[in-house]
């Protein structure tokens, strides 16, 4: 189970042939068992990501989505596969209302199988009902309900109740589940035994889809078989681009933003600056930059330029020639406040002892528990939420993982969930490459994240302290004052690779996960 309070044996971690990071004990505990097994790093990432639609269900499930970025040594390229939620082909959002948000319209065709098995075709090299051995055994044999995971299921229990399904699960014994009781999924684990046997077609075409159907359509939701049987064939397969940074260092993600934001940190010599910590410089420019980078991904947007790395006019925006040209308004104009999202989601990032490398995140892009429907022990997320009413426009390039190379050899990656996604890995990847920390020691630090909607204003943890904090704040960039430790910063998992081939790793205490090599 989490420790109550971060553990340094977990926080960071060496080793010297294969690693993996997560933000549950027990989910690094299924993705090093598969690399001990002679599993690749993808199989590491699926055994853990699979055992995390259990032991975190408020922030990822079989009813969401998947992405996974994979650097292959024997070609020095990466490659992008996933999904998200597919909109049911009879579904119309603009007709959607109060109470379409709080029915079974609000089901979608969940892509997390179907993009897991998408990747375990490419990469994998144990058997498929391997990769789910110790998420069944969490959702049969049962796990210790934490401190995190109660707090959330806290936040929204008027939701997980509604349905009998709902409450023979978070309501055992009549009553809301409670930290340090076990928590035991049957109907999950018989889906799972069902994925881990038969594959995407029991989710898609057998009774679970079935069952996943009439549950929706009980509820008012158009969601149909066929709408099911066409998932698998829809994930998304891509070739990442290789961006080369103002540095020399090239990039690997999805995320092109992460690009422009360490282009600027490049140009304005970042790291020839004292720490944020120690200096208000650099955190008034480390924030400045994450503003403008936003802002110019809100303008690729709408322009209707391509943010996932497939078009060179995206891939030129975020070049080092474009953050040249954007510096000065970092350095000299005034403060652009923009409006945060809101999203939950779970980081990994694994390295085998071929060096293939895996990273990225999966998610219910839901608020926990959707609409309070479940079939099968699956939950029934409302990622239509963000196709109908998006509370706040996403720029284009917005990401959640990177790969760093120097000379054509991994050196650094990192993957962090939440609303502040971009400004974790953007901090974490800085504090490492440029200020020298090791990143056991980079999550430790404080940390300024996204805003909190409908303020504007950043949230910062309170012990980055208060006179670097006020001095921010004199040049016109208000901040909100958060707590230490605080989970809307995000939660980095990340690996340095050394010249000798030393694998470095880290966990966020923020989660509380854990980072584990050999």
């Amino acid at each position: 189970m989490r420790p109550a309070r971060p553990d340094p044996a977990y926080v960071s971690a060496t080793a010297g042939k294969a690693m993996i990071s997560t933000s549950h004990p027990l989910a690094t505990e299924a993705g090093l068992t598969a690399l001990r097994r002679g599993g690749t790093a993808v199989d590491a990432y699926l055994a853990a990501a699979a055992v995390q639609t259990v032991v975190e269900p408020t922030m990822t499930g079989l009813g969401g989505g998947l992405g996974i970025m994979v650097f292959d040594p024997a070609t020095g390229k990466s490659r992008a596969v996933g999904g998200m939620a597919l909109l049911p082909a009879a579904e119309n959002v603009s007709t959607f209302d109060d109470d379409a948000f709080q029915s079974g319209r609000t089901a979608t065709v969940p892509a997390w199988v179907s993009a897991a098995h998408g990747a375990w075709k490419k990469w994998g090299k144990l058997a498929w009902s391997d990769l789910w051995t110790d998420a069944l055994s969490c959702a049969r044999d049962g796990f210790i309900v934490d401190q995190l995971l109660w707090g959330t299921i806290w936040e929204y229990r008027n939701v997980p109740g509604i349905t009998q399904a709902g409450r023979d699960v978070w309501y055992p014994g009549g009553r809301l589940v409670c930290v340090g009781e076990e928590l035991r999924q049957p109907a999950l684990a018989r889906t799972i035994e069902g994925v881990a046997e038969q594959g995407p077609d029991y989710f898609y075409r057998g009774d679970f889809a079935r069952h996943y159907v009439d549950v929706a359509q009980a509820a008012g939701g158009r969601l149909t078989l066929d709408d099911m049987a066409s998932a698998p064939d829809k994930i998304i397969d891509m070739d990442l681009p290789e961006l080369v940074l103002a540095n020399g260092d090239a990039l690997h993600t999805s995320g092109l933003l992460f690009a422009l934001a360490l282009n600027l940190a490049s140009i304005g010599n970042l790291g020839k600056m004292g720490r944020p910590t120690e200096d208000a410089d650099s955190l008034y420019l480390s924030m400045r930059i994450i503003e403008e980078s936003w802002h110019h991904g809100l303008a690729l947007a709408q322009s209707g330029t391509a943010g996932f790395g497939g078009f060179q006019q995206a891939i030129d925006a975020v070049s080092p020639e474009a953050a040249e040209k954007l510096w000065p308004q970092v350095k000299s104009g005034p403060p652009h406040p923009f409006d945060g999202m809101s999203m939950d989601t779970c980081g990994i990032v694994a390295i085998d002892e071929s060096g293939l490398i895996a990273h990225g995140t999966h998610s219910t892009t839901s608020t926990p528990f959707g609409v309070g429907l479940i079939a099968d022990g699956v939950l029934l997320a409302r990622p239509v939420y963000h196709f109908a009413r998006r509370p706040v426009p996403l720029p284009a390039g917005w990401g959640t993982s990177l790969l760093m190379l120097r000379g054509g050899k991994p050196l650094f990656t990192a993957a962090s969930p939440s609303i502040s996604a971009i400004q974790n890995v953007f901090q974490n990847s800085v504090n490492v490459l440029e200020w020298g920390m090791t990143p056991g020691e980079s999550v430790q630090q404080p940390m300024f994240g996204a805003t909190l909607y409908p303020s504007q204003r950043p949230i910062i943890e309170a012990t980055m302290g208060e006179t670097i904090i006020a001095d921010v704040e004199r040049r016109g960039l208000k901040v909100q004052r958060v707590s230490p430790w605080e989970q809307e910063m995000g939660s980095c998992h990340s690996l340095h690779i050394a010249e000798d081939g030393t694998l470095d790793g880290a966990a966020d205490p923020r989660r509380l996960g854990r980072v584990a090599g050999y």
